[in-house]
């Protein structure tokens, strides 16, 4: 999860990168949308969205002038039960969980029973943790709820509770699961999406409380907003209330699964429910007469502080599981959600007094949640002005000390690392006068508008989203904050980009060769068979060598697009890319052997060449996939 727990998404999709600009294609897409001026025109236009992204059903609230406006459902909570979404229905909300775990440890610290910036290792020791940093960045509490701890992502074995209790322990979850917490940079220096983050700080609840963090948030948070129904545990009166999850078109019901790290994850709720919590920010605090938690504590919330672009000057970004970020011409605070068969969002604007709530049971769409934002942010922002933060002037020279090209340097999941390395990085250049940004192939050209030294904005935003900084070695670092997370990006000299995709091009085109060639001297040797006056073929295994090699790979990738329904156990498919993997890496060493040791005499050198070259590709491919740790990868294991 992102904001999301997706792990299925997150695996066959690949959404390991750094954040997705804006780009003018997708501000077109945006601009098509209807512009509603009435509730009614509203509520026709998120109608349409529905039925043209082929979503299940859709519970909305929304808060005008901090009073619920309306709320109520779109389409079918449950197809075979034939039941509508209502105000009432709870969906599993994913990530939207964060808040309640966020809310909770501020509310202790407020009690004095937790320093937020204490250190981890003091807190609880007991969590295994490795951190080479440790002397002068140490991973403290609130780095757990900026995401700024250094910590991997989940491991594909840690996402699903398949075969342990309910409320299994969140500690054994990280004795049994440590890799996640060792830290990969400096703490305190990046913005990188950790769900282990959030279970260490469920489980400091649990510690401070001496109960399940789960009790607490009920008994302090949830009680007193009276959310009745909606709960991290399935209670009888929210499995009642409870959506169907699906995914596809035609939709297919997603079963319900639990999951280990329940605190990043596991809250049930309802449209209703959480436009109290929307209600409950905008009043800073406040629920009916009782001041729950500090004006102050909540501003806390709403901005990053830990993060080194937070410390050169940039305001937005993520706070305290809170997201405060540019949509629609103005600044929203708000989280996002996703889990299996359920997206979801909620945001709110103090300043202008609304805020809405989106939920959905169905992934078929992810634009369908992204177009129901920007109707909705539009409708409640329209009577309001939208100004934008004054331009200043810089020469072409300061610009150009901020062109290049920033590969990405804080993947969300380092198993996945790679595919951003390979193309999620960003081109800065000067054009015009102007600084621009765009994609590694140079796709999108979105203007960077100068507001500050190192800040700027892009053309519709009302502030800066983006800030250039040296880090702690000299290096140029380009951060931009959007709807994808934080976009960490080191400048680097691109001519290494280049050449690796060179590379794997070339060898994926040499591999894909040995295919058709295959038919021809594969018949070949069926005639050699059969008809004696067809030249029997020699070291027909230094042709076939390859060839297998290259199937093993095609394996692997099929392998890879079935594993995910089952992530994280030991099945057929993850056994095939266990073994493939392995397979495809001893073929492309035995297959280069033959080739160059066969005798030049007994071969034609066209073919020597050929299998020479189909050989030397697999074994490109073979060192690549050995320094992405995915040869004899095993996703089952902890």
């Amino acid at each position: 999860m992102r904001r999301i727990l997706l792990p299925a998404i997150t695996l066959s999709l690949l959404i390991a990168g750094p954040a997705t600009l804006a780009f003018p294609q997708a501000e077109q897409k945006k601009e098509e949308l209807p512009h509603p001026k009435t509730l009614e025109e509203l509520q026709r236009a998120m109608k349409g969205v529905v039925e043209k992204e082929h979503v299940t059903g859709a519970g909305v609230a929304l808060v005008s002038n901090g009073q619920l406006l309306w709320c109520g459902g779109i389409g079918k909570a449950d197809l075979s039960a034939n039941r509508d979404v209502t105000c009432d229905t709870e969906f599993r909300v994913g990530s939207i969980s964060k808040t309640f775990v966020a809310l909770a440890l501020l509310k202790l610290q407020e009690d004095g029973r937790i320093n937020l910036y204490s250190r981890l290792q003091d807190v609880a020791p007991e969590i295994p943790m490795k951190n080479r940093w440790g002397g002068t960045n140490p991973v403290r509490v609130v780095n757990l709820l900026e995401h700024s701890a250094g910590f991997d992502d989940m491991q594909p074995s840690e996402i699903y509770n398949r075969r342990d209790r309910a409320d299994y322990p969140v500690l054994d979850v990280f004795k049994r699961f440590q890799e996640p917490q060792d830290v990969r940079w400096p703490p305190g220096t990046r913005f990188s999406y950790s769900n282990p983050g959030y279970g260490i700080a469920g489980y400091l609840i649990e510690k401070v409380t001496g109960q399940p963090f789960d009790a607490y948030i009920r008994q302090n948070l949830l009680a007193p907003l009276e959310i009745t129904v909606g709960d991290f545990r399935i209670t009888d009166a929210n499995r009642a209330a409870l959506a169907q999850g699906y995914d596809g078109n035609p939709p297919r019901a997603v079963p319900y699964k639990g999951i280990y790290l329940r605190p990043a994850g596991d809250m049930k709720a309802s449209p209703g429910e959480l436009a109290k919590l929307v209600q409950f920010f905008l009043r800073r605090g406040r629920t009916g007469d009782l001041q729950l938690v500090k004006p102050e504590s909540i501003a806390r919330m709403e901005y990053p502080e830990t993060i080194s672009s937070a410390k050169n000057g940039l305001r937005l970004g993520y706070g305290l599981a809170n997201y405060t970020e540019s949509e629609g011409g103005v600044i929203t605070h708000g989280h996002d959600g996703g889990i299996d068969g359920f997206i979801s969002s909620y945001r709110y604007m103090p300043e202008q007094n609304w805020g809405y709530v989106v939920l959905l049971n169905s992934t078929v769409s992810g634009k369908a949640l992204d177009d129901m934002n920007h109707l909705t942010i539009e409708f409640l922002s329209k009577d309001f002005p939208k100004p934008q933060q004054p331009l200043i002037s810089l020469t072409a020279n300061e610009l150009k000390k901020f062109s290049g090209y920033y590969a990405p340097r804080a993947p969300r999941s380092q198993l996945l690392a790679f595919l951003g390395e390979l193309a999620g990085g960003t081109w800065v250049r000067v054009a015009g006068g102007k600084l621009e940004c765009s994609t590694l192939f140079g796709k999108g050209h979105e203007p960077l508008l100068p507001v500050g030294k190192n800040l700027f904005r892009g053309a519709k935003e009302p502030e800066a989203t983006a800030v250039f900084f040296p880090d702690a070695s000299g290096r140029m670092i380009y951060v931009r904050s959007g709807e994808g997370g934080e976009a960490y990006g080191e400048r680097v000299f691109p001519i290494w980009v280049f050449t690796r995709l060179l590379f794997l091009a070339a060898s994926a085109t040499v591999m894909a060769s040995a295919l058709p060639y295959a038919l021809f001297w594969g018949m070949w040797l069926l005639l050699s068979r059969f008809i004696k006056k067809v030249k029997r073929m020699k070291h027909a295994r230094v042709r076939a060598v390859p060839l297998f090699a290259v199937l093993s790979l095609v394996l692997v990738l099929f392998a890879f697009t079935n594993v995910a329904d089952n992530i994280g156990t030991f099945n057929f498919w993850s056994f095939l890319m266990w073994v493939m993997t392995i397979l495809f890496m001893v073929l492309s060493l035995v297959g280069l052997a033959l080739a160059v040791s066969v005798p030049k005499a007994e071969m034609h050198k066209a073919e020597r060449i050929h299998a020479l070259l189909v050989s030397s590709a697999c074994c490109i491919i073979t060192l690549f996939f050995s320094a992405w740790h995915l040869i004899g990868l095993r996703l089952w294991a902890p």
